[in-house]
């Protein structure tokens, strides 16, 4: 069974899953929100960035158009719906119900906005050219564009918390929101600030979704549990355990569902089911997730016992 395609399509869908699922970890490690109105970003990300294409844009300015429509939507929705809700005092059951819901809203104007215009499915329409192959898999224009802006994405996400002001002030946030306000930091300013990264990332996953697949105003839908396990698996904490997670998702589902369709006649319609189980496994053994897992320190271990 050669499985050079399964894999290459694992490694792509893997990082498509990590970019998606960068901006659910960054806004819930902040705000402790779970967004189920994740999903509509991508899928705006994607629409604005097929759209742009098929108009003429070039494809990095499509993606920066992505980024900002995807951003703003971020913000209002934390400005509309969340903000309101906390200063009430509402729960963060409440706060995801209202989550669902602002997911819902925007998904069913972006039907009627799709059906009107006739985009219901729309892919950009860009040149996608074979570089090389390895195997029966061929790694082409596509993979140049999703592989970097990932590492690179999780990489400048990690200094930004880790190595500047602003960063170090959204970790004292996600400690203690209270104790950061009484301390200066400016909260609302930073957590629009999370907002327009967080939201601005997953736009740009939705784009290059848009370059690799259709979509539709359910794509964002439909790919929220790969997010969700995604960040799920890096205990909704780490950027590293997120793109760790993202991999593992693309990995388990497409390599997973090959194998069970080879040898057990298993339809690949069944590919969800891989991600439920994921993070149902994660769930009962690991619920905080590898961000915990000091692997440097077990190689070492490991090497000192001659194991």
């Amino acid at each position: 069974m050669d499985l050079s395609v399964p894999l290459m399509n694992s490694l792509t869908l893997g990082c498509m899953y990590t970019l998606m699922a960068l901006g659910l970890t960054m806004s819930y490690s902040v705000t402790k929100i779970s967004n189920f109105a994740h999903g509509e970003l991508v899928t705006l990300g994607g629409y604005i960035t097929a759209l742009s294409v098929n108009r003429g844009i070039n494809l990095p300015i499509s993606l920066v158009l992505a980024f900002i429509a995807s951003a703003l939507l971020a913000v209002a929705i934390d400005e509309l719906v969340y903000k309101p809700l906390i200063k009430k005092g509402s729960r963060p059951l409440f706060l995801l119900v209202a989550s669902i819901g602002a997911g819902l809203v925007f998904r069913y104007l972006m039907f009627i906005y799709a059906d009107l215009r006739g985009v219901i499915t729309i892919q950009a329409r860009t040149s996608v050219e074979i570089i090389a192959r390895i195997g029966r898999a061929a790694l082409t224009t596509v993979h140049l564009w999703v592989f970097p802006i990932t590492a690179v994405s999780v990489a400048l996400l990690h200094l930004m918390f880790h190595h500047t002001k602003p960063g170090k002030a959204l970790r004292a946030m996600a400690d203690n929101e209270d104790l950061a306000r009484v301390s200066g930091i400016r909260v609302y300013v930073l957590r629009r600030l999370m907002w327009v990264v967080a939201g601005g990332i997953t736009g740009v996953a939705g784009g290059l979704w848009a370059v690799y697949s259709i979509v539709t105003p359910q794509t964002g839908w439909e790919a929220l549990l790969r997010v969700f396990a995604s960040s799920i698996i890096g205990g909704f904490v780490s950027f590293w355990g997120t793109i760790v997670g993202g991999i593992t998702i693309g990995l388990a589902e497409n390599i997973g569902i090959s194998i069970m369709n080879e040898y057990f006649n298993v339809s690949t319609a069944y590919r969800p089911l891989i991600s439920f189980v994921v993070i149902v496994l994660v769930f009962l053994f690991r619920p905080s997730g590898v961000a915990g897992i000091d692997l440097i320190g077990w190689i070492k271990e490991k090497m000192g016992r001659g194991e």
